[in-house]
């Protein structure tokens, strides 16, 4: 090994058995080396432990400034999309709701209907036929006749 290693010294504390036998010399103690046979650190470092504490640079007031405005434009930016997002759903529910209004009235001028005078026979109807029937008022058909026939009534 060389001159500063000794096999043959006493090894001290809890980890006897698991070290490498091959230690260095620290003053007058054998002091074992930093890991054990596994690999894995028992002693770990022996500075003082004040020393060990490492201070964190301040942030001056204009870095905290920057910083913060940085936070708020972004935050204004994600409002923005968020609100283009909206009203892009908004527009697309309109268009929707549109456009299933212009069927049913394409549906209501295609078809054929006749005006049901005596309702006491819907009753024996079944339940398919009955979901079927359109109940509508006076001006509802008058406006639906106009658009027909495209004519005043």
């Amino acid at each position: 090994f060389g001159s500063s290693f000794s096999v043959d010294a006493p090894v001290q504390g809890a980890a006897m058995g698991k070290i490498k036998t091959r230690q260095h010399r620290a003053g007058n103690k054998v002091v074992p080396k930093q890991r054990t046979v596994s690999g894995r650190k028992w002693r770990g470092d022996l500075s003082k432990s004040s020393s060990k504490i490492k201070s964190v640079p301040r942030k001056t007031f204009e870095e905290k400034m920057a910083e913060k405005r940085r936070v708020q434009a972004a935050k204004e930016l994600e409002a923005e999309i968020k609100a283009k997002e909206k009203e892009v759903r908004v527009t697309a529910a309109k268009r929707r709701e549109a456009k299933k209004k212009r069927k049913e009235e394409a549906a209501l001028r295609s078809g054929t209907f006749q005006v049901i005078t005596k309702t006491t026979k819907i009753n024996k109807w079944n339940s398919k036929a009955k979901r079927q029937l359109l109940k509508m008022s006076a001006e509802q058909i008058e406006s639906v006749l106009k658009k027909k026939y495209h004519k005043e009534l």
